[in-house]
């Protein structure tokens, strides 16, 4: 018998409070939409898992472990069966160091505390119920941002309609994961989806849950208020929402767009899943050591030289000053969190960092089981993008040095062994 509780509290910062994500500063001046921590729980046998989703553009290392030792304190539930991630909303609340060099350490605290609570809530709540999965295809809402151009070079996000586009430099994945929640007699308790888009499509200085808020608000709407909904953030290190080969819509709210076309479909593949009251379940995890990448002299010199021309701003300036900080920062090791669990013959894998789309598809295709999900920004072990050892020769956005992105070239092809060895593992043992 399987025993399941989903909850979800708000989390949302006081307004003047720093919103990380962009290249400058920005401060909040208003609320969209609440931001949350949720969670669902479930117990098979003897074996609880818990799983937490929090609107934050990340989970610092810190927080996620005092997020799991608060809920093995309450619970019992070990800290490897817990799995603990970020939506990655670009309108989130101050998780990190601002730009001006603020740091909310309060509201850090405050923010790991409820987001326990939400999984101490949903455990205390627990009771019989029925979970199945399936999954769904929404199309025309999530596009590579990196492009090769017709010089050869790569450009990320290289703007609507450039003339100079050649083709996509990588894979999209249009697949929408939907795990459904029911109680023993069928009424809904919750549904969990997964889907690899960026969740910067609000922009702006108000926070905001961005798509996956108005995909819960459609899914309380046609479920009920108690309904959650809880989102896990697939493989979008690369993945944005923005289409070059179109012109901008006249209809611009993106996040009611995406959200509505994936709740619609969330919707539809929900009632087609055959729920069960059993389901075999396990999890494993392992740590793989990464030198944290550091500023090389060619770096540094391009940085400096940059910051001399009085001509640079934006973006370039931001860059080439990260560098010069990066140049200061100590060396050392960073210990990357990889999870793996299962239900029947549904997959978890739970990764650090943002991950790039042709990652996330090689530990989908590489699994035993059925379905699996990939979820992303977990544990907290190391921020930045994950992108392919290819795209550091490439160049673009995203292997760019940076305090936040100094993930060493070849760490996601290791990461993605490491998952496909769990998974092979969790596999052997049932």
């Amino acid at each position: 018998m399987l025993l399941c509780g989903m909850s979800e509290l708000d989390i949302t910062p006081p307004l003047g409070s720093s919103i990380p994500g962009y290249t400058e500063e920005r401060k909040s001046v208003g609320i969209r939409d609440p931001l949350y921590a949720k969670a669902w729980v479930v117990e098979s046998d003897e074996t609880v898992l818990a799983f937490i989703a929090v609107d934050a553009l990340y989970i610092p290392a810190r927080e996620a472990n005092r997020i799991r030792e608060r809920l093995l304190t309450y619970t019992g539930i070990p800290v490897e069966r817990t799995m603990v991630s970020a939506t990655h909303t670009h309108t989130g609340p101050p998780v990190r160091i601002g730009l001006d060099g603020s740091l909310s350490e309060e509201y850090l605290a405050y923010m790991a505390d409820r987001a326990a609570d939400a999984a101490i809530v949903a455990y205390n709540g627990r009771k019989p119920a029925r979970i199945g999965w399936g999954t769904g295809q929404v199309g025309d809402v999530s596009f590579n941002r990196r492009y090769w151009m017709k010089n050869g070079q790569l450009r990320t996000n290289p703007g609507r309609l450039n003339p100079d586009i050649d083709r996509p430099a990588g894979p999209i994945d249009p697949e929408l994961s939907v795990v459904r929640v029911d109680s023993l007699d069928g009424q809904p308790m919750g549904i969990l989806t997964s889907f690899a888009c960026h969740t910067d499509t609000t922009g702006g200085s108000v926070y905001s849950g961005d798509y996956p808020a108005i995909l819960s608000a459609a899914v309380k709407k046609s479920l009920g208020e108690h309904v959650v909904s809880l989102f896990l953030l697939g493989a979008c290190g690369d993945i944005n929402h923005t289409d070059p080969g179109k012109p901008m819509p006249a209809e611009r709210n993106f996040p009611q767009i995406i959200g509505q076309r994936l709740a619609g479909e969330a919707l539809r593949v929900r009632e087609c899943i055959e729920t069960s009251t059993d389901a075999e379940a396990g999890a494993v995890r392992a740590f793989i050591p990464m030198k944290l990448r550091e500023a090389s002299q060619r770096e540094i010199e391009h940085a400096r030289s940059v910051l001399r021309d009085n001509r640079a701003v934006g973006a370039e300036r931001f860059f080439a000053e990260q560098v010069l900080k990066v140049a200061e920062l100590p060396g050392g090791e960073a210990l990357l969190e990889v999870q793996a669990i299962h239900l029947g013959d549904l997959a978890f894998v739970g990764l650090p960092g943002e991950l790039f789309m042709e990652l996330g598809l090689a530990v989908k295709m590489a699994s035993p089981y059925a379905s699996t999900i990939v979820n992303t920004l977990c544990s907290g072990s190391i921020y930045g993008y994950v992108c392919t050892e290819a795209a550091y020769e490439q160049g673009g956005y995203e292997p760019r040095l940076k305090v936040f992105n100094r993930i060493a070239p070849g760490t996601g092809e290791r990461l993605t062994q490491c998952a496909s060895a769990l998974l092979e593992q969790l596999a052997r043992a049932e």
